[in-house]
């Protein structure tokens, strides 16, 4: 391995670390929150937050998440095999709050001609940034505009309106009208639990 190639490796582990240092503090055991009235309450903002849609079915889930989150990122790969199948579509909301550079990939995102392929470039390309910076893959966005950020704050305010602390948060409707939430990353089962519960 050259000097300079092992040089970017390390520069890679140790901003890893970093990130995952950082992320430490924001994690939170995957837990339930059947029914809540938090839940609701998130539930009936979701017409007032901007999210980048992915999939074409009736039945919505909806997923909080940071570009540069792992967890969420792993949510993303977990979800991914399961679009198209059952009638699922996923409404990403996005927030730029966990490092420096959450905020300017989230809106490097949302300002991309194409929110969905900037979306999933993020996540594609996750831990191999050109700039060799760990988390979402997406160049930061050089400048935010002003409705961008209007958006972005938008978004941040609905998920701290009912305390939250962690990503990715789940919501979504039941089939029997209630809303219900899930922070963390499901198992496998848990999500085909919650996905085969979507109204």
């Amino acid at each position: 391995m050259s000097q300079e190639a092992s040089t970017s490796t390390r520069r890679r582990l140790l901003g890893g670390a970093a990130l995952a240092g950082v992320l430490a503090a924001w994690g939170l055991p995957a837990a339930w929150a059947a029914g809540s009235s938090q839940a609701a309450a998130l539930l009936a903002a979701m017409d007032r937050a901007t999210s980048i849609r992915q999939g074409d079915g009736r039945h919505s889930l909806y997923v909080f998440f940071d570009p540069n989150c792992p967890y969420c990122h792993q949510l993303y790969l977990k979800l991914g095999p399961l679009l198209g199948k059952d009638h699922l579509q996923v409404h990403w909301v996005v927030l730029g709050m966990l490092t420096a550079s959450s905020l300017p990939k989230a809106a490097a995102i949302l300002q991309a001609p194409d929110r969905l392929k900037a979306f999933e470039t993020n996540e594609h390309d996750y831990d191999f940034a050109a700039n060799g910076q760990p988390g979402g893959g997406i160049e930061p966005a050089a400048t935010i505009e002003p409705r961008t950020r209007q958006q972005l704050q938008r978004n941040l305010d609905i998920y701290r309106s009912q305390k939250l602390f962690g990503v990715p948060v789940l919501l979504w409707k039941r089939r029997d009208g209630k809303a219900d939430m899930f922070v963390g990353v499901p198992s496998d089962g848990q999500l085909r639990s919650l996905i085969a519960d979507l109204a």
